[in-house]
């Protein structure tokens, strides 16, 4: 008798508006994207993916429009080996920056910014898609006194980090923001609201059909429309 599988949802919020991503593990090598507008409690279903996904190192640009998450231990027959990080438009994972690593520990990595991403580990990993149009890579480097944090972009020149971000770098006191968090719980496949002692119930997402489906920003010629998971596509549905 088999058992059924966990449902998880792992929340991610953008910091400027009321965007947010739900990332579904559905089973263990199971997950999928759904948008959701907390403003009017509206979900549009993305992409699905049998693959590990690593939820504690991913993350969502304060904008809401980008995606970092990390893949581990998947079949290495293609460019993309075995891990991988990936940035996405939500509630898509075709890639449009692609990282390939060694190891599961360098996955993932975090938004300094809307347009300035840095990746765990510091390691030099290369983009293999290089279609990220408008985000800048930051490394961590020597600091110095025209680049207090050390973090520069690929071109040497300090990182220009919102103030919020360098001051929290540097151990100076910033003003806490109130986290999107502590209004919403979930359990299970369903998600509710905190209102004070009470939970209500925003939706179940517990019943999802799977759907493979093509990202619409995904470029690549001579695809079929149902097909559209890529890095690199011969292990998708693996």
């Amino acid at each position: 008798m088999s058992t059924p599988p966990v449902i998880q949802l792992h929340l991610f919020f953008a910091t400027e508006n009321d965007s947010a991503l739900i990332l579904r593990r559905a089973g263990r090598q199971l997950y999928n994207l759904i948008a959701w507008d907390r403003a009017t409690d509206t979900f549009t279903e993305g992409q699905w993916l049998k693959k590990s996904v690593q939820p504690d190192v991913c993350d969502l640009s304060p904008d809401g429009r980008h995606f970092i998450y990390a893949v581990r231990d998947a079949y290495p027959e293609t460019e993309a080996t075995a891990n991988y990080t990936v940035i996405s438009r939500p509630p898509w994972f075709t890639a449009l920056a692609l990282f390939p690593h060694e190891y599961s520990w360098l996955g993932g990595g975090s938004f300094l910014g809307n347009g300035l991403y840095r990746l765990n580990g510091d390691a030099p990993l290369r983009d293999i898609r290089g279609r990220a149009d408008g985000l800048r890579k930051v490394v961590a480097g020597k600091v110095t006194k025209d680049c207090r944090t050390g973090l520069r972009l690929l071109n040497g020149k300090p990182a220009p980090l919102p103030n919020d971000v360098r001051d929290s770098l540097l151990g100076r006191d910033v003003p806490v923001r109130s986290s999107a968090m502590d209004r919403y719980e979930t359990q299970g496949g369903r998600l509710y609201r905190r209102e004070g002692m009470e939970l209500s119930l925003i939706r179940d997402f517990t019943e999802m059909e799977q759907q493979f489906v093509r990202a619409p920003y995904d470029d690549r010629p001579d695809r079929e429309p149902d097909t559209g998971w890529h890095p690199i596509d011969a292990e998708r549905f693996r």
